[in-house]
């Protein structure tokens, strides 16, 4: 037995663990005082080592495994002393009850956790055994399902807690121990001869090599990649998910919350419920569907109730936001409406601008008719209208004046004594001087816009 413990102890050292540090550190005082020889130890009696055994139910076709207390990969022989579970002893109750006919399997779980070493292989084992034979596995966790224990607990089909039990610590442990300096104060100095430099973890001042410890980080962390992808798998969730609970643990309903567990139920509200699921489940489930799935599915709704509750707020800040452009749309089309009386209006009121702006021209050409009259005669009237017309007022004026002064001088004048009325000559100079004098006209204009 000796040995064996020596042994046990071995592993609790530099080695990656899955195991809850709390759970560790009552293992660990236990184990020292148990080598120090400060407890004494008598085997449990028959009766009492019982409640620990697997159990068989005949009549539903039932069987219990108690899982608790450190778990190991082999068996040590010291359960039966100090408690604990093995992988092996596991593995070899499951398959005695699945001889046995049994298609509902309730794993009792009570443990911190323990070696890191062949749990996930034992899980999925364990896992794949019970589809081969449609057997339905249901968890109790009646204290505590921490790490490695969680990871036999998280294959089942449904995972039930008592409101007060703690579950997860999805991580993983290295204890170091490095007694350089004890060794040291008791006068012992330590050489080591070897050959490959990383056999020997510790550095010239006694301390751990970096490389050492770079080295098991990398084993720890990979590790960890294993567990947390184990865990999302049997559970249905997402890496990120178990990561994000950063290896702690949790009250079972926060469990639930989390994705780690399904129910809350008292022990006798377990039992009585287990009862009526093995009964139901006599002859073996035909379905593959893990009952946790179903949980998730619950949860996927309760999700898309909440989407469903976000999409409706949504839908109704559209139909709010439809209605304000609505609203808009309206109001634009009445001001496109406005805005067409409007155009109307002013095509209308350019028609009009238009038509006096015509009206006002015709009045000029003939008030210019009318005053080129007065120094010219009738039949030149017409004509010498049209070769004014570009001519602006003040142009025209000088123009005007210009006709007005060669009447007056053509009247004076001798010529027009002698010829009178009827002199021809007169009337061919009076039309080249008009000629003239819109020449002189139009120059003046030029001069004076200093063009």
């Amino acid at each position: 037995m000796a040995h064996e413990l020596a042994r046990f102890r071995s592993k609790l050292f530099n080695t990656p663990l899955l195991v809850d540090s709390k759970s560790f550190e009552s293992v660990l005082n236990y184990v020292d005082k148990r080598c120090e020889g400060d407890v004494v130890v008598t085997p449990k009696a028959d009766n009492e080592y019982s409640m620990y055994s697997t159990l068989h139910y005949a009549e539903n076709n039932l069987g219990v495994i108690h899982i608790s207390g450190p778990l190991t990969n082999k068996s040590t022989g010291w359960e039966a002393f100090c408690g604990g579970t093995s992988y092996e002893s596991i593995k070899e109750d499951f398959e005695a009850l699945l001889e046995e006919g049994v298609k509902t399997v309730a794993f009792m779980v009570e443990s911190g956790g323990g070696e890191a070493y062949g749990m996930m292989d034992t899980g999925n084992y364990l896992r794949k055994l019970a589809d081969e034979n449609n057997v339905k596995i249901i968890s109790y966790v009646d204290g505590l399902s921490a790490s490695a224990a969680y990871g036999l607990t998280v294959i089942s089909d449904e995972i039930i807690s008592n409101k007060n039990s703690e579950i997860g610590s999805i991580g993983v442990l290295i204890r170091l121990i490095n007694d350089s300096k004890a060794l040291e104060m008791n006068g012992y100095a330590r050489t080591f001869i070897s050959a490959g430099t990383e056999k020997i973890p510790f550095a010239e001042d006694g301390s751990f090599r970096k490389e050492f410890l770079d080295d098991l980080q990398y084993k720890v962390d990979a590790l960890y990649k294993d567990f947390t992808e184990y865990v999302a798998e049997h559970r249905n969730i997402s890496v990120e998910a178990v990561r994000n609970t950063q290896a702690n643990t949790f009250l079972a309903e926060d469990a639930i919350a989390l994705g780690l567990a399904d129910q809350v139920m008292t022990q006798e509200e377990f039992y009585s419920y287990l009862s009526g699921e093995a009964q139901n489940n006599k002859e073996g489930s035909s379905m593959s569907n893990r009952i946790f799935k179903f949980s998730k599915t619950n949860n996927e709704e309760t999700l898309e109730m909440s989407q469903l509750a976000e999409m409706q707020t949504q839908l109704a800040a559209a139909q709010e936001q439809l209605a304000e452009f609505s609203s808009v749309k309206e109001a634009f089309a009445a001001l496109q409406g406005q805005f067409a009386d409007k155009e109307a209006a002013l095509t209308e009121a350019l028609a009009q601008v238009a038509t006096m702006q015509q009206e006002a021209v015709v009045s000029k050409l003939n008030a210019r008719k009318e005053k080129l009259a007065g120094v010219m005669s009738a039949d030149k009237v017409d004509s010498v209208s049209a070769a004014l017309a570009s001519l602006d007022d003040e142009a025209f004026s000088v123009v005007l004046a210009g006709y007005g002064l060669q009447k007056q001088q053509l009247e004076a004048s001798d010529l027009f004594q002698e010829v009178g009325d009827q002199g021809s000559e007169v009337e061919q100079t009076t039309q080249a001087s008009s000629e003239d004098l819109t020449l002189k006209a139009a120059k003046a204009k030029y001069n004076k816009e200093g063009k």
